[in-house]
C-alpha cells in the first residue's frame, strides 16, 4: 500500500527581503510524505504567486491525484505527464526519489548517475536596499565565493558601486526579476560590465523576451522566470546564455536533470536556484547543483528557524546533507 500525506507550513525569514516584485517576510511551503513498503519519502515545494500558485491550490492539486498515487497507478515517470511543471509535481517527484533511494538501498546520487561532492560553492544574495545599507551588508561578505545583487530598485548603479567599494574582486552577478525595460538594460549593461558583473539574471519580463534580439550583449544574461522546462529552450536560444533551473519551475528533480542535460547540449550555461524552503527543498537542489556552473542556494542563510535549514551554508559553500534528511 502507498500512502500520501501533504501539509503546508510557514517558513519565516530572519528579516524581510526585498526584490523587484515585492518584499518577502516568509512564505508557505508544502511538504509531501509518501509511505511505501515501510519507508517514508519526503519532498517539499514553495508555490509562488508570481506563477499563479499558492499553498492551498497546490494542496488541492496534490489531493486530486492522491487516489492514483495510492492505488499504484502513478509512479515518478508517469507523474511527469499528469501534472504540469510546477510546485505540486515538484514535491511529489522528490518524494518518489526519496522512496526509491530508501527501497533500493542506493543513494539518489547513484540513481541519478552523479558524483556526490562533499561541498559546493554557493553565492550569497543581497536584496534591494539603500546604497548605504548595501555597503554595510556587503562588508560582512568578504569570505563569500560569489555575490548575487538584486536590482530593479531606485538606486541600481549606486548599490552596485556600494558592493564594489567593499568587494572589488568577488565574482558578482545581478538579478533583476524582470524589473527593467530593454532601454534600461542597454543603458546599464555596459556599466555593469565595467564593474565586472559576469551575468544579468532575467532583466525583462518573460513576455518581452523577443525584445532581447535588440540587446547589445555587453553582459551575458540568464533566463529565470522565462525558463521552466525543456519546452522553453527553443524560445530562449540566441537570447539567453544561461538558464536558471529551479525545481519548483521544472516540477521536480526528474525534469530538472533532463533540462540541465538538454540545455548543456545546446550550449547554455547552467545555474541552479531556489524559492524559499527548508533543507528538504535544498537537498534535491544540491544534487542538481553538482552539475551546475552557478549555484544560488543560499536560503539556509536567511530562514529564521534553525530546524528549517537542513543543508548547511557556511557563507561560502554548501555542505553535503545526510540521508536522514533526504535521499
Amino acid at each position: 500500500m502507498v500512502k500520501l500525506l501533504a501539509r503546508k507550513k510557514y517558513v519565516e525569514l530572519t528579516q524581510p527581503f526585498r526584490v523587484a516584485f515585492g518584499t518577502i517576510a516568509g512564505l508557505d511551503v508544502v511538504e509531501v510524505e509518501l509511505s511505501h513498503e515501510g519507508v517514508v519519502g519526503r519532498g517539499e515545494c514553495c508555490p509562488m504567486a508570481i506563477y499563479g500558485q499558492d499553498a492551498d491550490t497546490t494542496l488541492a492539486e496534490i489531493a486530486a491525484i492522491t487516489p492514483q498515487i495510492e492505488s499504484g497507478e502513478l509512479d515518478r515517470t508517469s507523474l511527469q505527464k499528469v501534472l504540469p511543471a510546477q510546485s505540486a509535481r515538484n514535491a511529489i517527484d522528490c518524494a518518489f526519489w526519496d522512496v526509491e533511494a530508501k527501497l533500493s538501498g542506493r543513494s539518489v546520487w547513484d540513481i541519478a548517475g552523479l558524483e556526490a561532492p562533499s561541498i559546493i560553492p554557493s553565492d550569497v544574495t543581497i536584496g534591494i536596499m539603500t546604497p548605504e545599507e548595501t555597503a554595510t551588508f556587503a562588508a560582512g561578505l568578504c569570505g563569500a565565493s560569489s555575490i548575487k545583487l538584486k536590482l530593479g530598485g531606485e538606486h541600481d548603479l549606486e548599490c552596485l558601486a556600494a558592493v564594489r567599494s567593499v568587494l572589488p574582486d568577488t565574482p558578482l552577478f545581478v538579478d533583476v526579476n524582470a524589473g527593467w525595460t530593454l532601454d534600461r538594460l542597454n543603458a546599464l549593461a555596459p556599466q555593469l560590465a565595467d564593474a565586472k558583473v559576469f551575468m544579468i539574471e532575467q532583466p525583462l519580463a518573460p513576455r518581452d523576451d523577443p525584445q532581447l534580439d535588440e540587446y547589445g550583449r555587453a553582459v551575458p544574461i540568464c533566463a529565470d522566470e522565462s525558463c521552466h522546462d525543456r519546452s522553453d529552450l527553443d524560445r530562449l536560444e540566441g537570447r539567453y546564455q544561461y538558464v536558471n533551473i529551479k525545481l519548483d519551475k521544472t516540477g521536480g528533480l526528474t525534469e530538472a536533470l533532463a533540462l540541465a542535460e538538454a540545455a548543456r547540449q545546446r550550449g547554455f550555461g547552467i545555474m541552479v536556484g531556489c524559492m524559499l524552503g527548508t533543507g528538504l527543498a535544498m537537498a534535491p537542489a544540491y544534487v542538481l547543483a553538482s552539475i551546475c556552473d552557478v549555484v544560488d542556494l543560499d536560503a539556509p542563510l536567511i530562514v529564521k528557524d534553525p530546524a528549517h535549514r537542513g543543508v548547511k551554508h557556511d557563507g561560502r559553500q554548501l555542505h553535503q546533507f545526510g540521508a536522514d534528511l533526504w535521499g
